[in-house]
């Protein structure tokens, strides 16, 4: 962590809270947009932290790791990009007709799910999803001392910059965050939109947080970097 200035730094762990705020679908994301967890929340038995651990089925470091490695390697980007072209070479009556033969397919609500985000997601790239629960369980795995800070650190920091590399807005992050979010829970009902939607408008909206502290395209090298760079483009 070398290289970075305080006020850089606080202005990077606010964006990767951003960033990892729309894993948690309680009131708490918005808590946790300003403020980080704290040790003493392992002991709570229904926490964000707690949940989070289980539904990813994380027991110690090691399952931890491998699960962040998952989550930044495919994330279920791969079977998602899959099903969308097997649709997306259909025409849409011909999409209709498959669908509805498709009942009894062990992934047809994955299919129903992929089939409603096509137009919001033409692209079919739901990388969001393992990036930003990447960095909700590297920030998780330092509170449990699953990682060091140095590993938490570099892990968070790997994942925002795939994310920047992946997507050139909020609004496209969140996009594909939510298709990623009803594909790997199955929501043929888009019943967990709204915590995504309200994270939205709390990151983007009202509140101006995105544009006013950070921006999307934030610098995630060192200052001395960061700052040769802005040179370089004036």
């Amino acid at each position: 962590m070398e290289g970075f200035s305080r006020k850089h730094k606080k202005r990077i762990e606010l964006y990767l809270r951003c960033l990892s705020s729309v894993c948690i679908d309680s009131m708490l994301g918005y808590y946790y947009i300003p403020y980080e967890f704290h040790p003493s929340e392992r002991w709570l038995r229904k926490g964000v932290m707690k949940k989070a651990l289980a539904d990813w089925k994380i027991t110690d470091a090691a399952s931890l790791k491998e699960r962040i490695d998952f989550l930044l390697n495919d994330g279920h980007c791969q079977e998602y990009l899959d099903i969308h072209n097997r649709l997306s070479a259909l025409t849409l009556k011909a999409r209709e007709r498959y669908l509805e033969d498709a009942k009894d397919d062990p992934d047809y609500k994955k299919m129903i799910v992929v089939g409603k985000w096509m137009g919001m997601l033409p692209s079919a790239d739901i990388t969001a999803l393992g990036g930003g629960w990447a960095i909700l369980l590297s920030r998780i795995g330092r509170i449990y001392r699953f990682l060091s800070e140095e590993e938490a650190w570099e892990i968070k920091q790997k994942a925002a910059a795939l994310l920047q590399q992946h997507y050139r807005s909020w609004d496209e992050y969140l996009t594909a965050f939510a298709a990623g979010t009803h594909f790997i829970k199955e929501d043929i009902a888009m019943k967990y939109s709204h915590h995504v939607i309200s994270r939205a408008s709390n990151i983007l909206g009202g509140s101006k947080l995105a544009y006013n502290k950070v921006p999307w395209d934030l610098s995630l090298l060192p200052d001395k970097h960061a700052s040769a760079n802005m040179s370089a483009s004036v």
